[in-house]
């Protein structure tokens, strides 16, 4: 019976592995071979057969980035969207569903507003680029960060509320019970008890959101034409009538995707901490 027990864990460790080894495959080969593209010389994008590995190494295309102007402000846009867009989420998410959750809605209305939040996050974005482009020229904010930062928060503002709703409702309430018992306003068991508890879920949120706008492209795309163009926009800019430059277009990408990657190296135990927070009660 052991035997049998023990051959059962050997080869359930070799399926995981076998899944976790073509997991990382699938998501390194696309990563790997656009590196390759960006140091590749123009001319081999045309050749035939295509060539996997270049023949010969350059870093003409970044050399190009980098003395291009343009970059520095893209970059730059892209940082002041996903800070303000991820700073106003979390404040406004966060305060939303610690009310929703305090306010001892009926459990049929609870989950009603719970469905319409993750209506508004689910639901396809691209039937509202023409009324937003039209609101935002109303406003006269076309061409402008605010106009994507506003584009984004009706996006990332119910997801953030929905997922730190679950959170609160899952916090023991005899927690607040005692604060409130010391005499504690709705202000304070909020700021000093409630969020250091939950803060793990909140930096979780936060990194999500932060993941969310810095990839963002249709919103940006529909409002944003030079001024306030950002990542993602100049990546897509390669693709022309003329053609599509390879080559500049994968430099442009990993630009694009190394601050991303450093930021989730430094920020994964926040992220894995917010992912099982509440898993385990005591």
């Amino acid at each position: 019976m052991n035997r049998r027990l023990s051959r059962k864990m050997r080869l359930l460790k070799i399926a995981h592995g076998v899944v976790l080894m073509v997991a990382c495959l699938v998501v390194i080969i696309p990563l790997a071979y656009l590196i390759i593209n960006s140091i590749k010389l123009p001319r081999e994008f045309l050749t035939i057969p295509p060539t996997i590995l270049p023949t010969e190494v350059t870093f003409q295309h970044y050399q190009e980035l980098i003395e291009d102007k343009k970059t520095v402000r893209y970059f730059q846009n892209s940082l002041t969207v996903a800070v303000w867009t991820t700073g106003i989420t979390i404040l406004t998410g966060t305060l939303a569903a610690y009310g929703l959750a305090r306010m001892r809605l009926a459990a049929k209305i609870l989950a009603l507003v719970t469905f319409i939040f993750l209506f508004i996050r689910f639901y396809p974005r691209v039937t509202t680029v023409i009324p937003f482009f039209l609101v935002m020229r109303q406003f006269d904010l076309l061409d402008t960060v605010w106009a994507i930062i506003i584009g984004q928060l009706g996006i990332t503002i119910p997801f953030v509320t929905w997922l730190m709703l679950v959170v609160f409702q899952d916090l023991p309430s005899e927690i607040e019970e005692a604060a409130i018992v010391d005499g504690a306003s709705v202000w304070q068991r909020f700021w000093r008890v409630v969020l250091p508890i939950v803060m793990p879920s909140v930096s979780a949120a936060a990194i999500l959101t932060a993941f969310l706008s810095w990839n963002e492209f249709l919103i940006a795309s529909s409002v944003a034409r030079r001024k306030a163009s950002v990542l993602s926009i100049a990546v897509a800019s390669f693709v022309s009538d003329k053609g599509i430059q390879w080559g500049p277009m994968a430099a442009m990408s990993v630009v694009m995707i190394v601050p991303m990657i450093v930021f989730a190296l430094f920020a994964q135990k926040y992220l894995i901490r917010g992912i099982t927070f509440g898993a385990v009660k005591g």
